[in-house]
Parts: structure tokens; C-alpha cells; sequence
């Protein structure tokens, strides 16, 4: 039986955008998160190690670089020639790359088979922390690992990129003294890489044609012999028939063409027609799927659409890759698919695997695993960076993983997340920030996806500190978003609970959301929106009474019915565009849209403290607007 082969460690030094990494993986993992965190990297770095192919690829942009201070005395030069000439002082920084980068992986659980191929002394006994054990009382009975590492680096002189995958166990890279691993062992590893191409390709290199060549090579000759023969026959009665060669003749009877070509004169029986070169290889090329799908009958394949043309690329790559056990790699996993798919497949894929590396942008794939094996990837000050979930045996933090499914999943590839006190809040600001003109920003500009600290009635401020601390976890930046309680000994609490939890927090007016949906508002405006809750079966508060008293009678009513998207639409609709100049340079007329102006302070304050260089307040409480003065 073949070993779940799994890996227990990568570390990685100075390639591309990574200058550290030391990742020790469980089991599965999928790799998500901001862009340009090194997704791709991690799994192209997997690869140079346990594919021989994978090596080929090596290019110079694959050793880290970064910007370090010119020497001193450049720098002291330029300052005296700009002191001189009343320049503006210059940047005295260049781009420097690393000698070498190097990938380390660590195996374990490999089948006696492959064991069997590994040198004397490279095989080592694994801690549990997945190491190889530096111990030399190490327990006998400890599983044993491997380690392979890839090393890439520059001679200057030769101008060549030099390679090697060795056992660091056994060599000496200090001195040049290497141990390597032969291509024959790295192959003999249960190692599939997904590869996604175009489907249902008969044509040599496509992956249909792969497994037909593997499955049956002697029965796919045959067949592709027939197509020949067939095609040939098929072909010889064409060219042979009247209306073809009737055609042919009178095209070599122009000009005596038919006696200036060759040694003799020619007719249509010395015209034939091939498929390119006539091989069957060229007969192939011409041929693309087709699928009878529904009434339409039977259509090219890219005639059905993208998704189709993706779910059947990925079903064979994943055919390939059915080899019990098998570490599989995959970049991008899940793109083109659509969201139910995606999530199936990427189960498919973890439950058949003895271990997945998935690359993907979309949460489907990570909710088909388990929270403990998603890797947040991020950047910071220009560095990268890994999260993951720590494993805990607090029942408040057991209840607040649920979210990650549910609310953080979505926000994977953002890098800041506003947590709310409940879906209203976010409904409510994700409404006024859809509505921003173009001229002004909107919070995904900035990086901001809103969260709810609950999906219903589990919600409130006890619940965004969970949540705040789950997302710190992954790496976010977390800003609360919060009400104005009254405040109290335990309001003074939630608020310091939620002040450490977070970044930033930013707390509205009194009121909470409902307030600051009408709050600088004239009573007018507020009356004509609240007279659509007739529409839903509710007693308009305003019908009569246009005070400040109703209007406190209508944030209560939109609390108990939950009514805040139909008041906000409808206060928008009273709040018609008026018409202004722009910011604009060329200061074109334009519709200027009115928004209520604690949730536009709202929206402004998230914009800012999303910001990493931030430096505000950690408690930024936006004030109370007045209602304006009615005219009497």
C-alpha cells in the first residue's frame, strides 16, 4: 500500500518575493490571501524541490532582492553636489539580490519503496514540531523524514545560474560539499502537480491524450491508425469525385498550367489533399471536443461557455492526479469555476490526496478545508508574511471559529477588515458606500471589507472582540466599528475589550446605527422616507408626529423590524442629487449626491484608519451632527 507521503516543512530563504519562510503544515494546506503575498511562490518553490522538470524554469528574478543604502561615502558625495547646486536630496538606495536562495523540504511517511532509493544517513528522525531531529538521543521509534533542498545561485563571472538539489543531511554547502538527490528518486515521489489546460485533447501533450497514451498505448495506436486510414479513404474518394476534380482541371488547364509544373503534365488524379502534413499528428491538431449539452444539439466546446471548458480541464488534470497518497500541487485552484464547483472539487481533491497545496483567490475552495489548514499569506512593510489559526481548547473561541466560514473567508484577499456589531451595520454602510461618486473612493479602494460580528442575533459588541482577535490571527488589520452605549461600568468594559482586540475602533454617535442613518437630517426629509413602512405593515411613527420623540419611536421600530435598507433607499430618493462642480481639473457639472453625514464621518474614519501608517487615535468617536433648524 502506498504511504500518505506528506510534507512537514518548507522552508524557504531568498527566493522571489520570499526572504523567509518556515512553514510546518499538519496536513492539507490552501494558500490564500492578499495579492502579490506569494501564493504562486509557495507552490513553484514546492516544485523546484520534488519535480526535475520544475528546475528548468530557473531565472536570475528568482533570487530575492531588495533596496540597501548605497555606501557612505556616495551618499556624503551626493549630499555635497546637491548642497552646491540647491538640488532636492536624492534617494542613495539600490536594488541588491541575495547570493543564493535556498527551498528546504521536509517528508515523512515515504513508502519502503521509495526509502529504499534515499543515500545512507539522509534518512532522519522527525520531531514532532516537523523537523528532522538534532538530537543524537533521538527515539529509536520516531517516524523517519526526509529532507531535500534546493539550492540556486549566481556566478558572476561565468554569468551562469547554477543549480543543485541536495540532502542537507549529508552535505556541506558551506565548503561546496554535496550529497544530491537523483532525478530518479525525486520521481519515485507520489508528487502530482494540477495543470490545467485546454480539455479533451487528442493532440499530443493535452492531458486526455496522456491518460489514453497510459491507460492503453497499444489499443490508443490502433485507434489513432484507423482515424488515419479512415481519413484517408475518405479524402481519396473526395479528391476522386466530379465536382472536385472537374474544378481542379479547369484550374490547371489556365495558361497551360497543368504542363509548367512538373516534368510532365499534370490532371486532377495527381491532386490529392492532406490535414497539414497528413500525419495523424496533424489530423489531431484539427480536431477540437464538442458536447451535446442541451437542445442546441452538438456545439464546440467553447461554444458552452467558460465554466464548462474549466470543470472539464480540471477534471483531467485531477484524473492524472489520482494517485492514492500523492502530494498534490495546484496554483490558482478553482479561477474560472464557479463557486459550487470550486468547493467540490477542492474537497475531491484534499480527500483523495495524502496532502494538498492549493493556490487559490476564492474562499469556496478554502471553506472545503479545515480553519487550522488555511495560510493566510500578507504583506507587511514590504515583507511577507504567514498566518494560521492556532488550535484552542476556549469554547468562546470554538464559537467564534464558525466565522471564519461564514464572514472572514470572503475578506481573505483584503487586507483590513471593519467588524460591525451586526449585519445591519454592515448593510447599512455597504449601502451609503456603493452610492460614493466616482470621485470620491469607496472602503474596497482602501482595502476594506465590512465584517458582521455575528450573521442574526448572535451579533453585538461582546462578540467583535472573537472575532477581532480570529482575524488578528490571520493577519488582518481589524478595525471596530461600534455604538455609543450608555456608558457604564460594563459599557466601559465591552469598549476596552474591543480597544485591545483591534487596531483601530471607531464608535458612532449615541444612537447606534439606526440614529445615524436619519442624525443631520431635517425632519421633513426623515418624515416623507418613514411613511414607506405603511408598505410593510407597519404603523408609521411620523405619520403625525414630526418630532424628535418620533423619530427616536422610528429608530426603535427600525431596530425591532429590521427595516434599514428600505428607510435608507427611500431617504436616498429624498435626498435627490443636486447639481455642483466637481473636483474635477476641467470643473464639469455634475449630479453631486447627498449622503447622511454621520455615515459618510462613518465611512471616512473606516478610509483613514485602514491606512497601516495610521496614527490617529485608537478610539476615534465621531460627533453628533444637529438637525437643522426648521424654517418656521
Amino acid at each position: 500500500m502506498i504511504a500518505d507521503v506528506r510534507v512537514t516543512r518548507l522552508r524557504i530563504s531568498g527566493f522571489r518575493g520570499w526572504k523567509h519562510l518556515d512553514l510546518r503544515p499538519d496536513r492539507h494546506v490552501v494558500l490564500a490571501g492578499i495579492p502579490r503575498a506569494g501564493r504562486t511562490d509557495m507552490i513553484e518553490a514546492l516544485a523546484r524541490v520534488l519535480d526535475p522538470d520544475a528546475a528548468r524554469g530557473a531565472a536570475l528574478t528568482d533570487l530575492y532582492q531588495e533596496s540597501v543604502a548605497a555606501t557612505e561615502e556616495a551618499a556624503a558625495l551626493a549630499v555635497l553636489e546637491e548642497a552646491d547646486e540647491g538640488a532636492v536630496q536624492s534617494d542613495f538606495s539600490r536594488v541588491a539580490r541575495v547570493d543564493a536562495a535556498e527551498i528546504e523540504v521536509t517528508l515523512t511517511d515515504l513508502d519502503p519503496d521509495v526509502q529504499q532509493l534515499v543515500a545512507d544517513g539522509a534518512l532522519e528522525p522527525l520531531d514532532p514540531s516537523g523537523t528532522a531531529s538534532e538530537d543524537a538521543d533521538a527515539n529509536p521509534d520516531a517516524p523517519l523524514c526526509m529532507r531535500m533542498t534546493y539550492r540556486l545561485s549566481y556566478d558572476s563571472d561565468a554569468e551562469v545560474l547554477e543549480t543543485v538539489v541536495f540532502y542537507p543531511a549529508r552535505s556541506t554547502p558551506a565548503v561546496g560539499d554535496y550529497l544530491r538527490v537523483p532525478a530518479a528518486t525525486r520521481r519515485a515521489l507520489p508528487v502530482i502537480t494540477l495543470n490545467a489546460g485546454v480539455p479533451l485533447q487528442l493532440r499530443a501533450g493535452g492531458n486526455l491524450r496522456r491518460f489514453i497514451d497510459e491507460r492503453d498505448p497499444k489499443a490508443a495506436a490502433a485507434a489513432f491508425e484507423t482515424l488515419r486510414s479512415v481519413v484517408a479513404e475518405a479524402v481519396g474518394s473526395l479528391s476522386a469525385d466530379p465536382a472536385i476534380t472537374e474544378a481542379v482541371d479547369a484550374v490547371l488547364a489556365v495558361g497551360g498550367t497543368a504542363s509548367r509544373l512538373g516534368e510532365g503534365a499534370i490532371s486532377a488524379r495527381d491532386v490529392g489533399f492532406l490535414a497539414e502534413d497528413g500525419t495523424v499528428a496533424a489530423l489531431l491538431r484539427t480536431l477540437r471536443a464538442a458536447l451535446r449539452l442541451d437542445d442546441a444539439g452538438l456545439l464546440a466546446l467553447p461554444s458552452h461557455g467558460s465554466t464548462v471548458t474549466a470543470i472539464l480541464s480540471m477534471a483531467e488534470a485531477m484524473l492524472l492526479a489520482n494517485v492514492p497518497g500523492a502530494v498534490v500541487l495546484a496554483d490558482d485552484f478553482g479561477d474560472q469555476l464557479d463557486a459550487a464547483t470550486a468547493e467540490h472539487l477542492a474537497s475531491l481533491t484534499r480527500n483523495q490526496a495524502g496532502q494538498g497545496w492549493l493556490s487559490t483567490r476564492r474562499p469556496e475552495v478554502a471553506r472545503a478545508f479545515e480553519p487550522g489548514e488555511v495560510v493566510r499569506l500578507v504583506r507587511h512593510g514590504g515583507l511577507r508574511g504567514h498566518h494560521q489559526i492556532s488550535k484552542t481548547t476556549d469554547r468562546k473561541k470554538l464559537a467564534a471559529l464558525r466565522q471564519l466560514h461564514t464572514q472572514l473567508l470572503s475578506a481573505f484577499t483584503a487586507p483590513v477588515v471593519a467588524i460591525t456589531e451586526g449585519p445591519h451595520d454592515v448593510a447599512v454602510l455597504s449601502m451609503a458606500d456603493r452610492r460614493y461618486p466616482p470621485s470620491k473612493l469607496p472602503l474596497s479602494a482602501h482595502g476594506v471589507r465590512l465584517v458582521a460580528a455575528g450573521t442574526g442575533g448572535d451579533g453585538g459588541i461582546d462578540q467583535i472582540p472573537r472575532i477581532a482577535e480570529l482575524a488578528q490571527q490571520l493577519g488582518f488589520r481589524v478595525i471596530g466599528v461600534i455604538d455609543r452605549d450608555k456608558e457604564t461600568p460594563q459599557s466601559v468594559r465591552q469598549t476596552a475589550a474591543v480597544q485591545a482586540a483591534c487596531d483601530v475602533v471607531v464608535r458612532l454617535p449615541p444612537g447606534a446605527i439606526e440614529r445615524a442613518m436619519v442624525a443631520g437630517l431635517d425632519l421633513a426629509t426623515v418624515a416623507a422616507a418613514s411613511s414607506l413602512l405603511t408598505d410593510y405593515g407597519v404603523p408609521d411613527p411620523l405619520a403625525a408626529d414630526s418630532s424628535e420623540s418620533a423619530v427616536t419611536q422610528l429608530c426603535k421600530v427600525l431596530h425591532k423590524q429590521g427595516l434599514h435598507e428600505p428607510l435608507l433607499e427611500a431617504l436616498y430618493s429624498e435626498l435627490k442629487p443636486a447639481f455642483g462642480y466637481t473636483q474635477a481639473p476641467e470643473h464639469t457639472l455634475s449630479e453631486v449626491v447627498v449622503h447622511p453625514p454621520v455615515l459618510t464621518a462613518a465611512l471616512d474614519a473606516i478610509a483613514q484608519a485602514a491606512n497601516a501608517a495610521y496614527s490617529g487615535p485608537k478610539l476615534v468617536d465621531l460627533p453628533e451632527v444637529a438637525r437643522p433648524q426648521t424654517e418656521q
